[in-house]
């Protein structure tokens, strides 16, 4: 492992399946952060992250690194879905079928993130408990905000926003201020938004690294963000992976009425025993064995 490569190269890739291997999947910019906070990379520059990926992808070329720890929500390829015949659409229906569990509960939950670098983090969180996922791509456009007030309109029960973002002048002002303010502007009312990463409370405990505000100076929401919260900024890149995946787990499970989840599950299960015997059937008879 490592021919011709300097030592502290061959460091950070060892340290780096370290980490991976308590935190996947993660991006490599959440394993920049932690080499960073270790000391092996002097900054989060553009320089040092991009010779961080370097040294993953020669890595993970090598088979040192598994490719599915490191994940790239930009990089996933859309097409139109095609199977080979009608036994095969059949039994993929089959087994992508989950009921609703949502429909019988109280409270409709959404995810949302101004960056969808943390989607791959998060995705078995989601996949889980079947809750959308909403990527901003920085501020919304009025199209999407109108969009989201009228869902929440004609739903017969309150939606949550559980929002989860840096914690820098954009990051806080979409969700304590601009988020907020055009749901309402665009008649929602039956809705809370809850920033449940990062927190003060998470800035507080001084684990992040942070980066000075003045590097925002740009950002036309600096002067509001350094009145309210001072010279600091952190990224939601830097808070631990399984953090985000508890924090995110933890503040769905608080609005699930557990008895209508249990409920949805076993008719599911119902549900998918009948299918299976449908499917048995049809099968039987398009191969001419019934």
């Amino acid at each position: 492992m490592g021919r011709g490569m300097h030592r502290q190269s061959l460091e950070i890739i060892e340290t780096a399946i370290e980490i991976l291997e308590t935190i996947k999947p993660t991006t490599v910019r959440s394993v920049c952060y932690q080499l960073f906070t270790r000391g092996l990379i002097t900054d989060m520059s553009k320089n040092e992250t991009a010779k961080v990926s370097r040294l993953l992808t020669v890595a993970r070329e090598r088979g040192e690194i598994p490719w599915d720890w490191i994940v790239d929500e930009t990089r996933e390829v859309e097409r139109v879905p095609q199977w080979s015949d009608g036994t095969s659409f059949i039994d993929c229906a089959l087994r992508q079928y989950r009921k609703d569990y949502w429909q019988d509960q109280p409270y409709h939950i959404e995810v949302i993130s101004e960056k969808g670098t943390v989607r791959g983090v998060i995705a078995a969180v989601l996949k889980e408990f079947g809750v959308p996922f909403r990527v901003m791509h920085g501020f919304a456009s009025a199209t999407v905000a109108n969009d989201m007030a009228e869902s929440i309109k004609t739903r017969q029960k309150n939606t949550v926003l559980l929002y989860i973002g840096d914690y820098d002048p954009s990051g806080l002002y979409m969700s304590e201020v601009d988020l907020p303010e055009r749901l309402d502007r665009y008649g929602a009312l039956d809705y809370d938004l809850h920033r449940i990463a990062l927190t003060q409370a998470d800035i507080e405990d001084g684990d992040l690294p942070n980066f000075d505000a003045a590097t925002k100076h740009g950002d036309t929401r600096h002067a509001w963000f350094t009145q309210h919260y001072g010279w600091k900024c952190w990224e939601l890149d830097a808070m631990n992976p399984n953090d985000l995946r508890e924090r995110v787990t933890g503040a769905i499970s608080a609005y699930i009425d557990a008895a209508a989840w249990s409920h949805m599950v076993d008719i599911e299960r119902a549900e998918r025993e009948s299918m299976q015997t449908v499917m048995g059937e049809w099968t039987r008879v398009m191969t001419g064995q019934g």
